[in-house]
């Protein structure tokens, strides 16, 4: 146990640890935080230049912000960080918050859905203009970014399997291996995909301040249940899909504990426009305030 912990996430991984421990964490803007803590120095390639992101996990939400206060920030290693002036909320300020308790693409557990509307009740009920509603190309953008990273993955295959352990290697392999092979033209095809998708991402974000999610469409699952089948690791492919658009278009996407399914935590994720990380974790205080926070098992006890 720690008060606080660093990872980096390319599909979720500072999300999916949160979702299913019932911390808070966040994954933030492109740039934010200087990719920066690599000893040696190592170049990357596109997929991770682009979507994989530095940032905090911890108990609370006040914990996340007072993290990434200390991370974040341009750095000379990181010719991609930037010097960001983040957008806050403030005080006393209501916001339009669009919520999707069922992300198309697949199915959600009904508990987990009933888990986000309680915590768009919260909002509502702090003053917030609360509306269900669906950002453009959801599920295109979770095709663009297994198309980004499964198209580097085999490029950089041998390479990976040298620093990656067993589990890793076995759930690449049963995730990629019904995907038809990505070649140039479709790898630089996806390029354009992103930007394409980022605007018109960028200009709902005019209309909905915030996107209120699950972070996973499914509780947290059993030991190895990603890796123990091909069936397996397509369904965590497919529970996760809400955590994906973030990681393709660069933005700030922070997770809270909004409640219990199957008496298992389920983390909600607020997602905004890129450099409203600030306004994003605003929310998922007041969130944690009017949800409360679920206490662990003592291990000592």
């Amino acid at each position: 146990m720690s008060p606080l912990g660093l990872g980096n996430d390319i599909g979720g991984s500072l999300r999916n640890p949160a979702h299913c421990c019932g911390i808070a964490s966040i994954k933030p803007t492109q740039g934010v935080v200087p990719d920066a803590n690599y000893f040696p120095v190592e170049d990357a390639g596109l997929s991770s230049q682009v979507m994989l992101i530095q940032g905090v996990m911890a108990r609370t939400i006040a914990d996340v912000r007072l993290g990434l206060g200390v991370v974040a920030g341009q750095h000379s290693r990181d010719p991609i960080s930037v010097p960001a002036v983040l957008t806050d909320l403030k005080p006393g300020e209501k916001v339009r918050v669009a919520v999707m308790p069922t992300p198309p693409g697949g199915s959600t557990h009904a508990g987990v859905a009933d888990v986000v509307r309680k915590t768009a009740d919260a909002l509502s009920n702090a003053g917030h203009d609360v509306v269900e509603a669906t950002p453009p190309d959801f599920e295109l953008a979770c095709e663009v970014w297994r198309t980004q990273l499964f198209g580097e993955l085999e490029l950089q295959r041998e390479l990976l399997e040298m620093v990656m352990g067993e589990g890793g290697r076995k759930f690449v392999e049963l995730t990629t291996m019904n995907y038809e092979k990505v070649d140039l033209a479709a790898w630089a095809n996806a390029q354009v995909q992103r930007n394409g998708i980022g605007r018109r991402w960028g200009q709902w974000f005019d209309s909905y301040q915030v996107l209120l999610s699950p972070t996973w469409t499914q509780p947290p699952f059993v030991y190895d249940f990603d890796i123990n089948s091909e069936a397996g690791a397509l369904a965590t492919v497919e529970l996760m899909r809400p955590v994906l658009p973030a990681n393709l278009l660069g933005l700030p996407a922070v997770v809270v504990p909004g409640g219990m399914a199957d008496s298992l935590p389920v983390g909600v994720q607020v997602t905004g426009a890129r450099y409203t990380d600030l306004r994003c974790l605003a929310l998922a205080e007041q969130i944690e305030s009017a949800c409360g926070l679920s206490t662990p098992i003592d291990p000592i006890d």
